[in-house]
């Protein structure tokens, strides 16, 4: 009998997590249909709520990230979502990339390389074009 307590109560916890799980990927996706719109400041709403029901969701903190950026150009939140989608994720290549775009718009032409680079390393295609500007920072 008591197996058989535990085993609902594990099943219970299964289906919600998966539940929880699907809402924040449902916010998500409406969240970057919003930013294909323009809309960024309804997707980063979107993005919000994926996070606060799923807090290591990196993929919500890339796309807020890049949402924030486009609604008022505020680099530095940027930079901020893409490190913790990094932390969360360390092999998300997009994320390396944008926070290199980020890094080089503040003129921090070496730290954008290392993470250009570590895109690249991580599979991001088409980085050569920024890598060749790193030789100068990266020896």
């Amino acid at each position: 009998m008591k197996k058989c307590f535990y085993f609902i109560i594990i099943l219970g916890l299964l289906i919600s997590c998966k539940s929880n799980s699907k809402k924040a990927n449902d916010y998500l996706k409406q969240g970057i249909n919003k930013t294909y719109s323009s809309d960024f400041e309804e997707a980063i709403r979107d993005f919000d709520k994926a996070i606060e029901i799923r807090p290591d969701f990196a993929e919500a903190y890339f796309y807020r990230g890049n949402s924030i950026y486009n609604l008022d150009g505020n680099i530095k939140k940027a930079i901020e979502d893409y490190n913790k989608a990094i932390e969360i994720k360390p092999d998300f290549a997009d994320a390396y990339n944008n926070r290199g775009n980020m890094k080089s718009y503040l003129g921090n032409e070496k730290g954008a390389c290392y993470d250009w680079i570590k895109a690249d390393k991580l599979g991001r295609e088409n980085m050569q074009d920024k890598i060749k500007k790193c030789s100068y920072y990266i020896k």
